[in-house]
């Protein structure tokens, strides 16, 4: 008789062991916050690189980090020996070509003796020739007579004017070389100031990348200067987040030098240039307030606020599942509702619609 009861008692443990074990939870009215993570790093404002347009070694450097400097002022010089050694040849060029210039130059005085000579030749010729027209005239000389003294004329005459084109030749052609030679030492000397390198407007040397004694290639970093007053945050932003950055949102900024300090910027500037290094965007935000002591190049922790309501509905994150769906509990039947979701933080989600607030919601343990 007890046998059949111990069993059926069994039974019902046994199915009351497999049952599932949910936890419930309500939606709940409270203030949540949807925020982008980002990180970054902080640069000065209007900041640029100082770079080397020739090669050389440093043999000064008049400045280190922190320091202040004026416009066109002299930072580092680089040896420039050999540009000195281009610059005197070019000298030596322009008095060669200034001699070959001048009216006493070698190749026009020759050619100009030449000129002298062979005008007086064509004179003669040409005395010659109206002497035997006259002469052919009184049937005095021949024909042929005649023609030999035409002929002698004009092959003076043709000489005289060949030498006349040559020396105007020779001449625009020193006159050339001359304006040639000039540029080219003028080009000499212009390259000498690539060799100091200057300030380009007033600043602050935050990095000096090449000390003295160093080794510069055309193309090298030597150092960054910027803004001594106002520093900027530079922030990388995904795809799929870049479309809720706006001009004016709030950001948290953390530094990795400085962890558990909180410090307010605003988002100043959005880039619309996708980066394919980083696969993000780059977005510029100002501090709120003036933060002394920061170090341009730390990096940094943000995260940007995008969306904040006050009284919203919410129901924690784990609860809902694939496509916004959630289990339900009414009374002792569980269904499954989808929802329309709002703002999404890390723990909450709000619910715009599909719920009521005295709905519960479980989830598997």
């Amino acid at each position: 008789m007890k046998r059949p009861i111990i069993y059926i008692a069994a039974t019902l443990l046994l199915t009351a062991s497999c049952k599932p074990k949910f936890d419930e939870a309500a939606p709940k009215a409270g203030p949540v916050t949807e925020a982008v993570f980002a990180s970054g790093s902080i640069e000065p404002k209007d900041a640029y690189i100082l770079t080397s347009l020739s090669d050389g070694f440093m043999t000064r450097s008049y400045v280190s980090e922190n320091d202040l400097v004026t416009d066109k002022q002299l930072l580092f010089r680089l040896d420039n020996r050999q540009q000195n050694t281009q610059v005197e040849i070019a000298q030596t060029n322009v008095a060669y070509a200034k001699l070959n210039a001048s009216s006493s130059a070698p190749a026009l005085l020759q050619i100009k003796a030449q000129m002298e000579a062979s005008k007086v030749k064509q004179d003669a010729d040409s005395m010659t020739l109206a002497r035997y027209q006259r002469l052919y005239a009184t049937h005095s000389v021949s024909r042929q007579d005649l023609d030999n003294a035409a002929v002698a004329y004009q092959s003076s005459n043709s000489s005289y004017r060949a030498l006349q084109e040559s020396y105007k030749a020779t001449a625009d052609r020193s006159r050339q070389e001359l304006t040639n030679t000039q540029s080219q030492l003028q080009n000499a000397r212009a390259g000498n100031q690539y060799y100091e390198l200057m300030a380009i407007g007033a600043g602050k040397v935050y990095q000096v990348f090449k000390k003295q004694g160093d080794l510069v290639r055309r193309g090298d970093k030597v150092a960054q200067i910027g803004n001594p007053d106002s520093i900027i945050i530079y922030l990388d932003i995904d795809e799929g987040s870049i479309g809720k950055i706006q001009t004016g949102q709030q950001v948290l900024v953390e530094l990795n030098t400085d962890k558990g300090k909180t410090l307010e910027a605003r988002i100043h500037k959005i880039y619309p240039h996708f980066n394919e290094t980083s696969q993000s965007y780059k977005v510029e935000a100002r501090f709120t307030k003036e933060t002394p002591g920061l170090i341009s190049g730390t990096q940094l922790q943000a995260n940007i606020i995008t969306n904040r309501k006050e009284n919203a509905m919410l129901i924690p994150h784990v609860y809902v599942g694939p496509g916004n769906k959630v289990l339900v509990k009414k009374g002792d039947k569980i269904d499954t509702a989808v929802i329309t979701t709002g703002i999404v933080s890390d723990d909450w989600i709000e619910v715009l619609s599909g719920l009521n607030a005295t709905d519960k919601i479980v989830k598997m343990k």
